[in-house]
Formats: C-alpha cells, structure tokens, sequence
C-alpha cells in the first residue's frame, strides 16, 4: 500500500479534508497518517467508513507535543509545532517509502508512477525551489524512510531545528542532506503563488509558470492565497472543487464542478485602485456576464465584496500572460477605474476592437464607433444591451501584417546568402521612443539610425532581423504576454509604419532560440545549424567587457581561431568609431560576431564596404548555457558572466588563460 503523511492539527481540518479527498478522488490503495495532537478519533472513524470501499485508509497518529517544548515558537500564526512531527515520521511510520505533503497542498493525478521510483540510497526525492532554484522545496518530500530510520535522521533534525526552527527547516534540509538529496520531475510540486507576483526580467523564476501543463502535486503558497490564486489554470478552482466535493463522490472518484457555470458574455475591469464607479451595480445587474476583474496591485480591500453574486473574479496582481488569456476571451469592457489608467492595457483593447463602456468621469478613451461612454447606468446597460449578440473577435495574432521568418528560414540565408544581420529587440525599440535601456541612454542619433535600419534596409547584403511576435503567439511561455499586452500595445504606432515596408524580415530570435519557447525540442537543432555559420573559420568577437562569450562551454569550439575586441559594457555607442576602426584593423579574413546591444546594429551598416560576413548575435551566449544546463526557466549561469535578465552583481575579472590570449584590443570609456 503507498504511503503518505500529513502534519496538522485539528485548526488545519478544512485543509486536510480538502487534500485527503484529492488523493482519493484520482487514487486506492492508499494509507495516509496524519500526524496530529487534537484531532477527535471519531473523525477517522467517519472517513475510513467511505475509504474501506477502495482499500485505503487514514491513520490517526497522536503525539505529545511536549515534545518540542525546547524548540522555536513560529511567529508565522498560520503554522504551529505540530509540523515539527515530520521529524517523527521514522519512529511513527513503518512503511518503507513515505511521501510527505505540506498542509497547502492538492493531489491531481494518481501517484503510481512516483511511488515506482526507486529511492536507492538517497534519503529524499524533491523538487527545486522556484523561488530559489539552489535549493530544494520540502513542501513535497517522497522520503526513503529506511535512510531515516538507520541513520536516525528525525532526532538529528530536531536537534538542530533548536537553532534553525520552522522558519528555516527548508534551508536546514538542504544544508543536511546537501547535494545528496534525489530530483522528482516537475509535476509532483507544481508551487503556485509564492514570492512577489509582480515577477520582472531579473527575477529568476520568470518562465515557472509554464514549465508543467498537467500538474500531479498543486502546492500553494499560502493559505491565505488558496481562494485568490489567480492562475489562468484555474488552480484556485481545483482546490475549491476538490473541498466542496461529498465522500460519496470520492469514493466513486467523481470531481465535482460546481464552479463551472456559464455565461453569455466575458467582460473585463481593469483597475489600478479600488475605487470605481457601479462594478457592484453592474456585476448585480449583468448577472449573465461574467466579470474578470484585474489589477496589476494586491487590491482585495474593498473588492471581495464583487464576487458575491458568483458572476465575478478578482485577478490581483496579475501576470502579462494571464492579463493576455483573459483579454482574448474578452467581449467586452467597462472602463469604470478612477485614477490612473493603465496605457498598454487600452491600447490593447483599442487594437483589437473589444466594445469598452465607460463613465464621464472614468472615460480614458474618446467616445468612437467601439468606445461608448453613458452619463448614467440606466444609459451605460442600454448601450450594452444594444451590442450584438455575437460579433467576431481579433486576437493578438491578428493585429499586424508584418512578415518575419522563422528561426530555421533566418538561419538559411544567413548561411546560404552570407547575409549580414542586424536584430531588433524590444531594447531598441525602446531607444527609438526615447527611452533609456539598462546598458545604453537614449541617444537621438542611435534612435534615428535603429529606425532606419528597420524601415529602410535597402543593403541586400544586410538581413534586418524583428522579434517574430506578430503570429502564434502561444508558442511562447509566459513571455507570449509580456509580447502580447506590453510590446505589441507599446510600440503599436511603429509595427503600424513597419507594416508599409512590406519585407520580410529575418528572426530576432535566431540566437535567442530557447528560453522564451514553451517546447525547447528544436533548440538544440537550431544551436547545430547556428555553429555552421563558423565552422572551421577564424572569428572576431566584439563584445561587452562582461560578456565573455564561448568561455567555459563550447559554443565556439568548432573555430580555427578566436580574437576579441572587449568594448564598454555600458553605452559603447559613445566609443562606436573607435570600435569600428578597431575592427577594421582586425577584419582581415574574419567572420565578425557582435554581442554588443545596439552598437552591433549600428557597426553592422555601417561596416558593410568591408567583405566580412558581420553577425549581431548578441545573447547567444546565455541561452547556450541554458541549454546546456536544461533549464526550464531563468537561472543564473554562475560564470562571471553578464546576462540582460538580471542585473551583475559583483563580476570580477576573468582570468581564464585562453580568454585573455585572445583579446587583441580594449576599448575604455572616455569620460
């Protein structure tokens, strides 16, 4: 029979229930303890009458916790000492594998497959912390409990928790078992909702959301969080659905799905405050649509209240990819925030023509053809009522005709053509609407120069790169809403001039090839054709100080010969004649590749009298290092080395002996 253990007491019940029938629902033959100090025995009595019918059962094992009187009180009120009880688990359980599961988590899949795993000599299995990707989460632990028992692990633990306590036990097992601890796949602690939702691109665990489709183990941050949790999967749903059902059900393994109702329309508010004018009203009155209700802010004060008539949802703090999946099933919208407006969020509506309703005094747009503003409710549901009952919808793939290859087509006529390239990101972009970026300020003649580069790149010999971000979007992980609510909105006036072009531009993505995709399988195949490109030929690198490309992998293992121009890792655009000059002093027979942020578009054009195939490959390196480590999300490579997705911290100087030999030039700043 598998095994499993909970710790808790009789105030974590609801929880308990709610994780218990979850197991059953998708599982037999199942025993689980529960470690507890409080909770009555007639409580097991009542759920092994319902599990005796799949041959399982709970297991009530009761424990002093007196115990733990020498240990640490918890000043987190939502845990208490009875978690300590894991530490009991080999003097309490005799089964020789045992999984442990934290009080926020639900099971969505039969374990059999895990509980095959052959534990050998690893005293736990795990999976990676997402907020801490060094560390391993101990919300999920599938124990070798003979290792514990034999070696007397549970008391060593709690020895040493009188220094480390609750707060800190994650860190504590980590340190203890250090890297002897096993890796579980992804999908038996799928951790959802932990660390500041307002995720950035220097944060580590930017991509975790889309690592698992079909999580077995939902582990949720908090509990105060398991009824807000606002993933486009619905996560929060199967919790809540898992609760309501009966015991009935879960013996005859039914999910209930009392949360699934259905409504005429999806309508959308988005509020960066509270306070507004009439959702209440309208949500009351619109009991036939249903109210997604957004906010880039942990706004819950005051709004709870919405979803009291069951036709609301409360989406805090959002995430661009969960913004952008609500904004495609979208009908319309009611423009009824006070304060400010959130710029790309309008655009977006505007650019793909969903109805927005809105007051006098909350208006953002003006009163057009999709745009309706009322001086009253009475009036606002009229013109709603007036829309058609079904009108066609655009989605993100739909708003622009602007043509760019794929990473395969790129790549073939960059060798086929000996072409050139230049890549345009959404950093320079960002220049060209006079913005500074992180490793270059807006310079007026940079900006000038990038936009020609895209609207007029007559050069044949030149292919002109753009992020291929204007169809499919879903072929990205979460990035596809950062592309989808913030790049395609922000710069929609631009794409509009790029449309007239009517070229074909080559992909920006053709060195960023594999962390911004949901299915990496043809990454490795793209990195292969890439590394013909210098196959066999002596190559000059011109790069930022801390770039330091090729060093510690093999990217470019298969040249003749390697030679670098190391440039200013910040605003090398100033030192650009320089950088060029030095370059044609070195160009000779030389395949030139720039890692250099907007300079290398700028050195690309302008360099073109020469003979060389010149190549703006900038972060091929990190993404070949990723692939290299199988990430499925933004870590740090840990090379001394700079990465655009975070910020350096403390880079030193290389002294990697083949490194330096092949630095010819050093180009410093002139202040």
């Amino acid at each position: 029979m598998k095994t499993l253990v909970l710790c808790a007491n009789y105030d974590k019940i609801a929880q308990v229930e709610t994780i218990l029938k979850s197991i059953y629902i998708n599982n037999e033959g199942i025993k689980t303890y529960i470690i507890n100090s409080d909770i009555s025995h007639e409580w097991f009595v009542n759920i092994n009458h319902f599990l005796e019918n799949i041959t399982s059962e709970v297991v009530d094992k009761k424990i002093d916790l007196n115990r733990f009187n020498d240990l640490p009180e918890l000043k987190d009120t939502t845990r208490s000492k009875i978690e300590y009880g894991k530490f009991l688990i080999p003097e309490l359980v005799d089964e020789d594998k045992v999984l442990y599961l934290g009080n926020n988590t639900i099971i969505d899949q039969n374990l059999d497959d895990l509980f095959a795993i052959d534990v050998e000599d690893k005293p736990l299995y795990a999976i990676i912390d997402f907020v801490h990707p060094d560390k391993f989460n101990m919300g999920v632990m599938f124990i070798n409990n003979i290792y514990w028992r034999n070696n007397n692990i549970g008391n060593q633990f709690l020895e040493l928790s009188k220094n480390y306590g609750l707060v800190h036990e994650q860190a504590m097992i980590n340190d203890g078992f250090g890297t002897n601890i096993g890796k579980l796949p992804e999908i038996y602690n799928y951790q959802i909702g932990f660390g500041d939702p307002n995720f950035e691109l220097t944060n580590s665990y930017l991509y975790y959301e889309d690592t698992v489709e079909r999580p077995a183990i939902i582990q949720y941050a908090s509990d105060s969080r398991l009824i807000r949790e606002s993933s486009p999967k619905n996560l929060s749903k199967k919790w809540w659905n898992y609760h309501s059902s009966e015991w009935s059900e879960v013996i005859n393994h039914l999910t209930s799905n009392r949360l699934e109702n259905k409504f005429d329309k999806e309508a959308i508010i988005f509020l960066n405050y509270a306070e507004n004018h009439g959702a209440q009203e309208l949500i009351r009155r619109f009991p036939n649509i249903h109210f997604n209700i957004v906010s880039g802010r942990a706004l819950y004060t005051g709004l709870d209240i919405l979803t009291q008539n069951g036709n609301a949802t409360l989406y805090p703090q959002i995430l661009n990819y969960q913004l952008k999946s609500i904004i495609e099933k979208t009908d319309l919208c009611f423009d009824i925030g006070y304060g400010d407006k959130d710029v790309h969020f309008e655009t977006a509506l505007k650019l793909l023509d969903i109805p927005t309703f809105a007051f006098r005094d909350t208006q953002y747009h003006e009163q057009s053809n999709n745009c309706y503003v009322a001086d009253s409710m009475d009036e606002m549901i009229k013109q709603v009522n007036e829309l058609p009952a079904n009108s066609s919808k655009k989605s993100f793939d739909d708003i622009f005709d602007i043509s760019v290859k794929s990473i395969d087509e790129t790549l073939d006529e960059i060798i086929e053509n000996k072409k050139s390239v230049v890549r345009i990101g959404d950093g320079e972009l960002d220049l060209i609407y006079r913005e500074d970026i992180i490793y270059q300020h807006f310079n007026p003649e940079l900006a000038k120069i990038l936009k020609d580069s895209i609207l007029n790149n007559h050069n044949p010999r030149v292919l002109t790169c753009l992020p291929d971000i204007f169809t499919n979007l879903d072929r990205y992980n979460e990035m596809r809403g950062y592309y989808a609510v913030g790049v395609l909105p922000r710069f929609s006036d631009f794409f509009k001039e790029i449309e007239k072009t009517k070229y074909s531009y080559g992909s920006t993505f053709m060195s960023r090839m594999y962390m911004s995709f949901k299915d990496k399988s043809k990454s490795q195949h793209y990195f292969h054709k890439l590394r013909k490109i210098w196959q066999n030929k002596d190559i000059l690198i011109v790069e930022g100080e801390y770039t330091r490309s090729g060093v510690g992998n093999d990217l470019f293992e298969n040249v003749r010969s390697i030679q670098r121009i190391i440039c200013p890792a910040e605003d090398a655009y100033d030192e650009v004649h320089e950088i060029e000059e030095a370059i044609r002093n070195n160009a000779q027979n030389k395949l030139i590749l720039l890692m250099l942020g907007p300079t290398a578009k700028v050195i690309v054009n302008d360099l073109q009298d020469l003979d060389n195939q010149i190549l703006d490959i900038g972060h091929i390196d990190t993404e070949y290092e990723w692939l290299k480590m199988n990430a499925k999300y933004v870590v740090s490579i840990g090379k001394n080395k700079h990465m655009a997705e975070s910020v350096d911290k403390n880079l030193n100087e290389e002294d990697n002996p083949q490194y330096q030999k092949e630095i010819i030039t050093q180009i410093a700043i002139i202040n």
